[in-house]
């Protein structure tokens, strides 16, 4: 039963995320907020860790700081012109406004939350109720014991 239930329960707790797009020039962004931040043409050179990624078009992680100039992020991943991905290590990717082409924020997505709720109800009523069929659902131990042969 609980190889049922914990997959259920974790998607519930979690809930379900989705990214909504944001004006890229709004600078009502709050510290914090999961971001997905895509670069105009020509892409981004950015320096993480040792090395420099050339051609970045997209920077995934949380908002660090946001002003009407540029954008801070606190990068997990950078994805580069030629299609490859790069781990961020949470470093910090500043961003200037006129440079970004599109900008997503994460959001807890309510339908989906409520189907994943849904689901989670529905595999714990079907566990308790093989639990009952199982234990068996008569009253047990009433009346006479059968006669001897």
């Amino acid at each position: 039963m609980l190889r049922r239930v914990a997959p259920s329960a974790l998607l519930v707790c979690c809930g379900c995320f989705s990214y909504t797009h944001l004006d890229p020039a709004a600078p009502q962004l709050r510290r914090g907020t999961e971001v997905i931040a895509s670069l105009g043409t020509g892409g981004g050179e950015f320096a993480v860790g040792q090395i420099t990624i050339h051609g970045v078009t997209k920077v995934a992680g949380r908002v660090a700081l946001a002003d009407g100039d540029s954008l801070v992020i606190a990068a997990r991943r950078l994805w580069s012109a030629s299609g490859d991905d790069y781990s961020g290590d949470e470093g910090l990717i500043t961003i200037p406004r006129g440079q970004l082409s599109g900008l997503e924020a994460r959001r807890v997505s309510a339908w989906k939350t409520g189907v994943a709720l849904g689901a989670g109800v529905a595999v714990l009523a079907s566990a308790i109720a093989g639990i009952h069929q199982l234990l068996g659902s008569g009253s047990g131990g009433g009346g006479k014991p059968p006669p001897l042969p």
